[in-house]
């Protein structure tokens, strides 16, 4: 097993081995996520606003945005490659003329259905190793991990 070589106080080493082991099952998972998500034709960002889209609802490019942590740039580039795909539509808000909703197309949500079918089925298999207990553990434990971290700003 991969640890830290560093010789700091017992938390320091606690937590860069926390910290790496955290990291490479995260990479790990996330490579066989990302093979599976290739095989579709999707990167894993269109693949979230596809999947936001359809179990949520049409919504503001913002919205979208602040969902999955990612820039206004970045999210518009990869709309504009849905959109121009066909999958997904952008319409001005009827509420708010600055705003643009983004809602999937019938073929967005004929193509999603099945790519999520997979990917959950892909993510059920990854976490197969560990308990139900130990999987709402890992759940609750990276959310207090990252509802921390938005407290200390």
């Amino acid at each position: 097993a991969m640890s830290t070589h560093y010789k700091g106080t017992p938390i320091e080493q606690d937590v860069l081995n926390c910290w790496i082991k955290f990291n490479r099952a995260y990479v790990s998972v996330g490579h066989v996520l990302k093979t599976n998500m290739d095989t579709h034709g999707f990167t894993g960002t269109q693949f979230g606003v596809m999947e936001i889209l359809e179990h949520i609802g049409p919504m503001p490019l913002k919205v979208i945005g602040e969902k999955i942590l990612l820039s206004p740039s970045n999210l518009v580039l990869v709309v504009d490659n849905l959109e121009r795909d066909g999958y997904v539509v952008r319409e001005k808000n009827p509420k708010d003329r600055r705003s643009i909703i983004v809602s999937l197309t019938e073929l967005g949500h004929r193509i999603i259905k099945p790519v999520f079918k997979s990917h959950l089925s892909e993510m059920v298999q990854a976490f197969d190793c560990l308990s139900n207990e130990e999987i709402e553990t890992l759940a609750d434990v990276c959310k207090k991990l990252g509802l921390h971290q938005s407290t200390k700003k």
